[in-house]
């Protein structure tokens, strides 16, 4: 991919197709009636219709037209992190893991069709206090997609910790006949299937025209199965604060389209780098204010997510300084607030 595409990639747009694989899990677990079983969500198959330019770009694929099929085949599994050296309670989440096949590619500059398969690893872990609210979130994103691949590293600190209220998939969709359906936002359909599987279809987010039946661009049938055994892993909890540069740059691009999501306000010198301890030396540092005057929130895929249960990310921006740093090959962000790390982004 060319440098000018590089700048030009939507970036969190790349969260997208991710988040629509989280989707799945909004079951989460599913408890029978007669007797009581408890199932929790096993393996993850089916497609994605790529039909607008949006969902082109968060697989990074702006150098073809719209109009790609992605197939995923990937299993998910618990895990638990007993290595965060800033945390009070082990974090705990899921690992999503498999092969993500994008077909039907056809270049913008030539003929023809290209094929691309690829491998997809997606951790998401969260920290609860003893009063059941989350402390602190991790996301990781890993797109193995020959030279399309991307690797995302999101840190959140809920300050105050966030409420995850349990019913949440029963207040985002209503019964539809033997289905339910989302209440607002894409068009999604829940059905459950014969055994324990569960289909979900329905519309992509920036879709026009479409009703998840005469046209549908996401069909996903998630299997449950007993609970596996929760596994071990290693969480990469290092973030640190980089010495401001001695000139001031301007120039950061990496993140740009990170940036646009969030009302800022003057820029200022008052750097707040921060960034994952293994990403080099900075080579450009942009930093904005963020006042109580203009504050917002940013909840990548919100509507969506809470449409069909999945408990959904907010990050309040008040008070802080939004920095951000390029490494190279790697760009970050950082929100802050009397120096303390709220939210961190990187990208490489």
């Amino acid at each position: 991919m060319s440098e000018s595409n590089l700048v030009n990639f939507k970036s969190i747009e790349m969260l997208i197709v991710a988040l629509v694989l989280f989707s799945t899990l909004s079951i989460g677990f599913q408890v029978t009636e007669e007797p009581v079983e408890i199932t929790q969500i096993d393996s993850v198959k089916g497609t994605l219709e790529l039909n607008t330019r949006s969902a082109m770009d968060s697989l990074g694929l702006v150098d073809f037209y719209p109009g790609a099929s992605v197939e995923i085949d990937i299993d998910v599994f618990p895990v638990i992190a007993n290595s965060c050296d800033i945390c009070v309670e082990s974090p705990t989440g899921l690992v999503l893991t498999g092969e993500v096949n994008v077909s039907q590619l056809r270049p913008i500059d030539s003929g023809g069709q290209v094929r691309v398969e690829g491998k997809i690893n997606v951790t998401h872990l969260q920290e609860f206090n003893q009063q059941e609210f989350i402390v602190r979130e991790w996301l990781t994103i890993d797109w193995d997609l020959d030279e399309f691949s991307t690797q995302w590293d999101i840190f959140i600190e809920h300050n105050p910790p966030k409420w995850s209220p349990s019913n949440r998939y029963d207040a985002s969709l209503v019964q539809s006949g033997s289905e339910t359906k989302s209440r607002v936002g894409p068009v999604i359909f829940v059905e459950q299937l014969i055994g324990d599987a569960m289909n979900i279809r329905g519309c992509l987010p920036n879709s026009l025209n479409c009703d998840g039946i005469n046209r549908e661009e996401m069909n996903l049938t998630s299997t449950m199965a007993k609970p596996k055994p929760v596994e071990q892993i290693e969480i990469n909890s290092k973030w640190m604060e980089y010495t401001p540069l001695e000139n001031n740059q301007s120039n950061t691009s990496m993140l740009t389209s990170v940036r646009n999501l969030f009302e800022l306000g003057n820029s200022t010198n008052s750097h707040n780098s921060h960034c994952l301890s293994e990403s080099g030396s900075p080579q450009e540092m942009q930093s904005w204010l963020v006042s109580s005057d203009s504050s917002s929130s940013v909840s990548p895929m919100g509507l969506w997510l809470s449409s069909i249960g999945l408990p959904t990310t907010t990050v309040s921006l008040s008070n802080g300084i939004w920095t951000e740093t390029d490494f190279g090959n790697t760009g970050c962000g950082s929100l802050t607030n009397d120096g303390k790390l709220l939210l961190g982004v990187s990208k490489s």
